[in-house]
């Protein structure tokens, strides 16, 4: 039986919407306690934290503090069957001290981007060969491909993933978007 789910939220608030928006998206069955008109959900979070902060999603014992799809992603109790894998669709590599430097990288982190296949992901988001994806959203890629790979695999169909880019010397962003599992296909004419 799965966890149940409790989202500590202050109406208005940005990043509360947010993750109530990516629950609703997911079909995660989740009960939200308003921090402006519920004391006990007030003392909860300062009893558990010594703050009162929104989002909190509360899955079993665990919080989980802001809007982080993906440690959510990472926690969410799943339901039945899993859903498809997606792919990137371009081949990434550690960056070293010496590709840091030939890039002009302020330090080293982030992943290499190598060959980008035709119609995937990452080419409609406009990522090129040659380019370093130095965070995922918020997060600095500190743990070269293995992390970069654990995040993407981490995303489902339907799913945009932001990323900043180095690119000649400067900082670009791309929003990489999965596309939604393909629907079946619609029937050929019956050949009897």
């Amino acid at each position: 039986m799965a966890e149940p789910v409790t989202v500590f939220v202050k109406p208005g608030d940005p990043a509360s919407e947010a993750t109530l928006r990516y629950l609703d998206q997911r079909g995660v069955t989740y009960t939200t306690r308003d921090v402006l008109t519920d004391p006990s959900a007030t003392a909860i979070l300062f009893g558990r934290l010594g703050r009162v902060t929104t989002p909190v999603v509360q899955i079993g014992e665990r919080l989980l503090v802001g809007n982080d799809p993906v440690q959510l992603a990472r926690f969410l109790p799943r339901e039945g069957e899993e859903e498809p894998a997606v792919s990137f669709g371009a081949a990434v590599r550690s960056v070293t001290a010496q590709i840091a430097a030939q890039k002009g990288l302020p330090a080293t982190y982030g992943v290499e981007v190598g060959s980008v296949h035709e119609g995937s992901p990452a080419e409609e988001a406009g990522i090129r060969p040659g380019d370093v994806i130095t965070e995922i959203g918020p997060y600095t890629i500190n743990g070269g491909a293995d992390q970069f790979r654990r995040a993407v695999a981490m995303r489902r169909p339907g799913d945009t993933m932001a990323l900043s880019l180095w690119r000649d010397g400067g900082t670009t962003e791309a929003a990489v978007s999965f596309p939604n599992a393909p629907r079946a296909e619609e029937p050929s004419p019956a050949t009897e």
